[in-house]
């Protein structure tokens, strides 16, 4: 009982029985009285009882367990500040007082009526709505309490239907957040579905510190086939069905596009169902929330609200920039972006001896140059995302020269363009403005890409027109061959992978070879260190034991000081041991004063006459 060891504090307590109104406490803030601890070497005083709390509890208002910590913060019960002692979660950064953690709680309904819930700290009462002029409203549904089946606190204004009370959940999984989101409260706190400013309940996570207020945490999302309202990452607002009663349909006409693809069709969407001018297709909204994509096979890529500092950054297959688009998929740590149709994109040839996963890009607008041709390449091309090579279809070793397909009963063969039956003169063959077509599609064709041409009908078909002939030409023999190929390729591709990781694992035991020689040099070193880790664990004993005797020292030492003082002024006249005796003393003292006495009453009467 003399002593004491608290965790929070690094130095032995003492005890000490009666306390001084002098010391506060450190645990509740409140002056020393009776019993307490107290740390010799620092300012630290403990009632006793503060000094006996439980190190960690498990309360009805948090899921996690409650650590008592020294902290300064506001209690996510009472919502009043908090100093000292108080039990915290430092996962969800939940705080309560002391006396609100340890207030009696009621494990089932009272006589009373009253019950406790998660929702609030207080034990729950039925209420008489009778007695309010305006009706209180729901603290989870926000609409007015208007039976006598509501529960509530008075004192705290918190209410709520007794169907709210039994339906909400206390931990939910949410598309906006990848963890479990738990019910909680707090003082203060944004949104981040609808970014509002709000106080009280929420489903939070703690380790994120990510948060969803009660309608946004409980408002279907898109996945919930069949819902009018929904909630979007896309959008802050809650979003309604287009064709819903609830929503003005008129304010969205031609102009209005998709802000996800672009598009402007408005059949099956969902739109703003407050005044945004904001819609988006119900096929976007349930887009994945990543994916694992060939174009970037470091990381997954992660669909993501652009913010405003992205707009103006290109699509990495594309090259084409990002705005007007709301979201794309990216990936953080690379600074790489995909359009939503880029990413739809996926590999489907290979070319050379490096097995290139070609990508077929159609109708797409390129900056960039073939690496066969050096050309640039334009609409349709083959592109390897991993390696950044583009191709043009026509420019593969596999392409063929010669091709029959159904929009021309003769043969057709790859020829440079322009003709020179299109050209008015050779010399215009550099000529930009001159305008050639495609006799398949009808359309401007580009002047200077190959065309496969039939000679004696004088017939023009563009490489885009005809790409179902050159399809199976840009897989490889093995692929062609069936089974049996494909087997051998594996084989193959087996023994490359075999001789990969028998150069890594030589790698690894040259490795170790070289590390032997610093594995040795460290054993001296690690026993040196761990002499002067004792060394300094017997200074730190020392250095206590020398604190200890200082402060003696210093006790002597203002004692002393007194001493000091005391001789240093003594009276300058002399005491002799005869005025020491009592009775001298006091006989002298009781005649010298009745003489005074006497003569004060003499003065007094002469002043008088």
């Amino acid at each position: 009982m003399s002593s004491f060891e608290h965790f929070l504090h690094k130095h032995t307590l003492s005890f000490i029985q009666e306390g001084y109104q002098i010391f506060i406490c450190v645990g509740c803030k409140k002056p020393i009285s009776g019993p307490f601890y107290s740390c010799p070497h620092c300012i630290f005083y403990l009632h006793y009882e503060c000094a006996r709390l439980e190190p960690q509890i498990q309360h009805f208002f948090h899921p996690c367990p409650l650590f008592l910590i020294l902290d300064y913060d506001t209690c996510n019960a009472c919502f009043m500040e908090v100093s000292g002692f108080s039990y915290c979660c430092i996962t969800c950064y939940f705080t309560m007082h002391v006396e609100c953690a340890l207030k009696p709680t009621i494990s089932s309904e009272s006589d009373e009526g009253l019950i406790q819930h998660f929702t609030h700290w207080h034990p729950l009462s039925l209420i008489d709505l009778n007695i309010f002029y305006d009706k209180p409203c729901c603290a989870i549904c926000e609409k007015p309490c208007s039976t006598n089946s509501t529960y509530g606190c008075s004192s705290c204004n918190f209410f709520l239907h007794n169907s709210c009370k039994a339906t909400i959940p206390r931990s939910i999984n949410h598309s906006f957040h990848p963890c479990a989101l738990n019910l909680l409260t707090y003082p203060n706190y944004t949104c981040n579905g609808c970014n509002r400013d709000c106080s009280g309940l929420t489903y939070s996570c703690g380790k994120c510190r990510f948060k969803l207020d009660i309608r946004c945490g409980l408002l279907p999302t898109v996945e919930t086939r069949g819902a009018n309202m929904i909630q979007n990452i896309m959008h802050p607002h809650p979003l309604a069905r287009l064709g819903n009663k609830d929503v003005d349909n008129t304010r969205f006409g031609v102009g209005h596009r998709c802000r996800a693809c672009g598009e402007n069709d408005l059949d099956h969407s969902f739109s703003c169902s407050i005044s945004c001018d904001f819609f988006i297709h119900t096929s976007c909204a349930e887009l994945p929330k990543d994916i694992h994509h060939p174009f970037h096979l470091q990381h997954p890529l992660s669909l993501t609200y652009l913010p405003l500092q992205l707009h103006g950054a290109d699509c990495s297959s594309c090259n084409k920039p990002l705005d007007g688009f709301l979201l794309a998929y990216r990936c953080d740590w690379c600074n790489f972006n995909l359009h939503k149709d880029c990413a739809e994109f996926k590999p489907s040839f290979k070319y050379g001896n490096y097995l290139h996963a070609l990508t077929l890009c159609d109708k797409r607008p390129s900056l960039f140059h073939c690496t066969v041709c050096h050309k640039r390449v334009n609409k349709i091309f083959l592109r390897c995302f991993v390696c950044g090579i583009d191709i043009h279809v026509f420019c593969l070793p596999s392409a063929p020269k010669t091709i029959t397909h159904k929009c021309h009963i003769d043969c057709l063969s790859l020829t440079q363009s322009p003709l020179e039956f299109e050209l008015n003169r050779l010399e215009d063959a550099d000529n930009s403005d001159d305008e050639f077509y495609c006799d398949v599609c009808e359309e401007k064709r580009e002047k200077k890409d190959s065309v496969y041409y039939c000679a004696e009908c004088k017939f023009i078909a563009e490489v885009g027109c005809v790409i179902s002939e050159l399809v199976p030409s840009y897989n490889t023999p093995e692929e062609q061959n069936g089974v049996t190929s494909l087997a051998i390729s594996k084989d193959e591709d087996d023994a490359a992978i075999e001789t990969r990781l028998a150069e890594l694992n030589n790698e690894i035991i040259e490795l170790s070879a070289k590390s032997k020689p610093l594995i040795q040099e460290r054993e001296p070193l690690n026993i040196e260190i761990m002499l002067l880790n004792e060394k300094h664990l017997q200074l730190q004993g020392r250095l206590q034991e020398i604190e200890t005797e200082l402060w003696q020292i210093i006790r002597i030492t203002d004692n002393l000081e007194v001493k000091r003082f005391l001789c240093k002024h003594q009276p300058k006249h002399r005491i002799t041991e005869d005025m020491f005796s009592t009775e001298a003393s006091t006989s002298g003292g009781l005649s010298l004063s009745a003489e005074q006495a006497r003569h004060m009453e003499d003065e007094s009467k002469v002043q008088n006459s």
